[in-house]
């Protein structure tokens, strides 16, 4: 669950923000109605989305096979179109009234409209194709994780177009020319982050070769470029917020008419509460991009080897020190290598004993989790009633007697094994 959730947070954040933030610096402060270049940047908004997801759809079956093929020419436009949006939202930090009225507000509403289009484009069908990994191999088609993997999909789409909601509204009473400041340089992040993407694609699909210093940077700006530029968009967008704050905490002058006093008081109140509540959106926004992030890639730590005793050519495990049907790993030393075997208790009285890798990863281990064994390496789930079994991802098996409450493993064998772990 949280794995989708973040994941698609990271994903769409961007394109909905700038969905957002577009609305108010090119829309009158106090519009009439619903105004016709509002919509027209809703429609191409949702155009964009639902050619992504018909695209994502097209991969996920094969029509499409080429990636590459539409990736490039839809980053190249991505890029182009960021820098004449910067261009335009420039213009309109000089001339704010220039964003909806005047000859170059049609211009001004294409480009961003363009700019909306693309970015949903570029940004839904990898979050679409998620999809597909809600049941995993050997898991049931209804199931609990399942359903937990569908409720972090979709509770961070509802939770994206909450906190872009609560950013415009806050945006509103923020101040103008500070706000359009914000969005602009937002806009030059947004160009940052698809050059970055296009000249990765571009690179790998060889069609530029990069070196060195060059080589280093892109490797650094495409690992981290997702995370720096929400991370830099939340500190920015949180300035004007901060001033619209710090002005409603002024003591509102006394005026004849005590109705206009307290609709100004109660005018601060509601601009305060919107400003806190976009805050609190992007205090979860960094927390889902760090600890959240931490968290998903956190790589489990195998667990200590247990005792056991050497007699007669065979490790002595006593049964009732696996009797509790949890995982319990053990150690060998050949004399230079450290061969890593487990043992668990089946159900029905059964035991299973395998050496602690696969013939698939190698020597990655396993660890249990919820009541699951699982591969360090590829993450896959093993049935418990499947150690001691050869095949997939399963311990590689090794041969044992069960004996007066022991559990012996020959020392021959794991002295041949070590192989495995060299």
């Amino acid at each position: 669950m949280l794995a989708r959730f973040v994941s698609v947070v990271g994903g769409m954040t961007l394109p909905f923000l700038l969905y957002a933030a577009l609305a108010v610096v090119l829309s009158h402060p106090q519009p009439e109605g619903w105004p016709r270049a509002s919509r027209w940047r809703l429609g191409t908004s949702a155009l964009g989305l639902s050619a992504g997801a018909i695209f994502a759809a097209l991969r996920a079956t094969a029509v499409i096979t080429s990636r590459t093929a539409v990736n490039i020419p839809t980053l190249e436009a991505c890029t182009v179109v960021d820098l004449a949006l910067l261009a335009v939202l420039i213009v309109v930090v000089i001339r704010p009234s220039w964003g909806w009225e005047g000859r170059f507000a049609p211009v001004a509403n294409t480009i961003a409209c363009l700019t909306l289009a693309l970015a949903f484009f570029d940004a839904v069908p990898e979050m679409i194709l998620q999809l597909a990994a809600f049941i995993e191999p050997g898991e049931a088609t209804f199931s609990s994780t399942m359903l937990l993997r569908v409720l972090g999909f979709l509770g961070a789409w509802a939770a994206v177009a909450v906190f872009a909601f609560l950013y415009y509204r806050a945006c509103r009473r923020s101040p103008v020319r500070l706000t359009r400041v914000i969005v602009a340089v937002f806009a030059l992040l947004l160009v940052l982050a698809h050059a970055t993407a296009l000249a990765t694609v571009l690179h790998g699909a060889r069609r530029i070769h990069l070196h060195g210093q060059a080589f280093r940077m892109m490797v650094w700006l495409t690992n981290n470029a997702e995370s720096t530029v929400l991370l830099l968009t939340a500190g920015l967008f949180l300035i004007p917020m901060a001033v619209a704050v710090a002005a409603t905490l002024r003591r509102v002058p006394d005026q004849p008419n005590p109705a206009r006093r307290r609709h100004e008081i109660a005018e601060r109140r509601r601009s305060r509460r919107w400003a806190l509540g976009a805050a609190a959106g992007f205090a979860a926004l960094v927390a889902t991009r760090t600890l959240a992030v931490a968290k998903v890639n956190e790589v489990p730590t195998l667990s200590d080897p247990e005792h056991y005793d050497i007699e007669g050519g065979n490790a002595v495990i006593a049964l009732d020190a696996i009797a509790d049907g949890h995982l319990h790993r053990f150690a060998y030393d050949t004399g230079g290598t450290q061969v890593r075997f487990i043992a668990i208790r089946k159900n029905g009285g059964a035991y299973g004993v395998g050496l602690d890798a696969c013939e698939n990863c190698g020597p990655a281990g396993y660890y249990e989790k919820n009541g699951k064994i699982i591969c360090k390496r590829c993450d896959v789930a093993i049935n418990s009633a499947t150690i001691g079994f050869k095949g997939g991802c399963n311990p590689i098996p090794i041969d044992f007697t069960v004996d007066a409450g022991s559990l012996l493993v020959p020392t021959s064998v794991l002295d041949d094994s070590a192989k495995v772990f060299s």
